[in-house]
């Protein structure tokens, strides 16, 4: 067949009209496995910390550098794995990302001192880094928009219900076995799961269509959306976008494209702000409550209850965000946040002062706070995928939360010189003061999630680029 009687196919047409129902949902299911597992393992460092400080004999800021490791491997896994997805496939991209941290997390079971710690959370990290971006680029791509956001929001939720996961089997099997257990637990996991994923995971339908060649596998991946033999492999598939975007958004190019560079940097300073306070959480709150004489056990569970507090959070939020749009719901997060954490500070100053620290209120503060700094984090990541189109969407997505990891990053070293001059009080006000600077991106933010009144006939589409409105 010559080219110019080939039928012409808008895939994203295709895939917008599809049902969620059927592969869309089986690629979720897949997405928020590998997702639980990434969480798992970026919050296994700060539940084993107490442990890991004790059986090695040193303070526990001396783990800073295990700490920071880890966040830089993500920043390093986020900036080379998520463009790496956009030009080789967001699926091989994911799992390459997932063995990558299940081994090194297996290997850290076996990790006799410090130096042999931090190297292994680095190679760690870059898988967490490399996953996070490409499965969110690849559900954002499978989902149609009507359920869009709350597909990718289900996805990520992934992350606090792997610390839920991971605060819950570390409080019983690190007081028996040791914290290498943890590891172990941590690194078999992935692995079996990319083993499944491996054989029922496709690549993504958008990815396909955009780079030609790919038709009879693309044709296969609609048909099995669709649930019907409508196409045979020889049409022309193609993706509706503005004209510029296939010249001007190429991967890394199209994130600091004139139109695109404004926001670029606006979502950089929501995940860096937004990430400080999340890993400032994940990595000093347990040795933070322990320091004012709560059991470790109970401190790991105030993990739990910030992760499950923010699964429940982002859930609820991701769907008013369909309805709403995204701008005032997630400045609204931000500021419930920065005042739990000031909550939180009142605690301990009053604990301080009478020698008596309530449990209960201390775990009230954690859920307020989880609430607000997850639902917010998860929530961006939904208006990441909606700010870049899907040539430069996993790059996107991947250098915003790669610049994020370097808030995480500042929080390792941060948490502890914050917590030795200012003790454990300053360390809540410092994350309030921190969370003020992330609501202040989210208004800045011009591309934001239309409300489901706005919403756009293609949301393949990028702001700036002549046919995008800005929300």
């Amino acid at each position: 067949m010559n080219a110019s009687d080939q039928v012409s196919v808008e895939a994203g047409t295709v895939l917008d009209g599809a049902s969620f129902f059927g592969l869309p949902a089986l690629v979720l299911l897949c997405t928020a496995v590998v997702m639980i597992l990434d969480g798992f393992d970026i919050q296994v460092i700060g539940f084993a910390a107490p442990a890991l400080a004790a059986d090695f004999g040193v303070e526990r800021s001396a783990l800073a550098p295990a700490l920071a490791a880890s966040l830089i491997g993500m920043a390093a896994g986020s900036f080379s794995l998520g463009p790496w997805g956009d030009r080789h496939g967001r699926r091989p991209a994911m799992l390459i990302s997932t063995v990558l941290f299940g081994l090194a997390t297996l290997a850290t079971a076996g990790a006799s001192n410090l130096t042999a710690l931090t190297v292994l959370r680095f190679v760690t990290g870059v898988g967490l880094g490399g996953a996070l971006p490409n499965a969110t680029a690849l559900m954002a791509e499978f989902a149609p928009p009507k359920v869009r956001g709350q597909a990718i929001a289900a996805a990520i939720v992934g992350v606090p219900v792997g610390g839920i996961l991971g605060a819950a089997i570390a409080a019983e099997v690190i007081p028996v076995f040791g914290w290498q257990a943890i590891f172990v637990v941590g690194g078999a996991l992935p692995l079996a799961a990319a083993l499944i994923i491996y054989f029922v995971l496709p690549e993504s339908p958008r990815y396909l269509a955009a780079h030609p060649g790919r038709e009879a596998e693309l044709a296969k991946i609609l048909n099995r959306i669709l649930k019907e033999n409508r196409f045979v492999g020889n049409e022309r598939f193609r993706l509706a976008a503005p004209a510029a975007a296939s010249v001007e958004a190429q991967s890394d190019v199209g994130v600091f494209s004139a139109g695109l560079r404004r926001d670029t940097f606006a979502l950089w300073a929501l995940f860096v702000t937004n990430l400080f306070a999340v890993y400032c959480f994940y990595n000093w709150a347990p040795s933070v409550l322990t320091s004012l004489g709560i059991e470790l056990a109970t401190a790991v569970r105030g993990s739990l209850v910030f992760n499950t507090t923010g699964l429940i959070g982002s859930l609820l939020i991701s769907w008013i965000i369909a309805r709403t749009g995204s701008r005032w719901p997630q400045a609204l997060l931000g500021v419930i946040a920065a005042l739990a954490m000031l909550y939180i500070a009142q605690l301990v100053n009053d604990a301080e002062s009478s020698g008596q620290l309530s449990t209960v209120a201390i775990m009230i503060g954690f859920a307020v706070g989880g609430f607000g700094i997850l639902s917010l984090q998860v929530t961006a990541y939904a208006v990441g995928s909606h700010v870049y189109p899907t040539i430069c969407r996993s790059a996107g997505i991947g250098w915003a939360a790669g610049m994020g990891r370097l808030g995480g990053v500042l929080s390792a070293f941060a948490g502890a010189m914050i917590m030795d001059r200012t003790g454990a009080s300053g360390f809540f006000i410092a994350i309030a003061c921190i969370l003020v600077i992330t609501v202040a991106s989210v208004l800045l933010l011009r591309r934001h999630i239309p409300s489901v009144k706005a919403t756009h006939a293609s949301a393949d589409t990028t702001v700036g680029l002549s046919s995008e409105k800005i929300v």
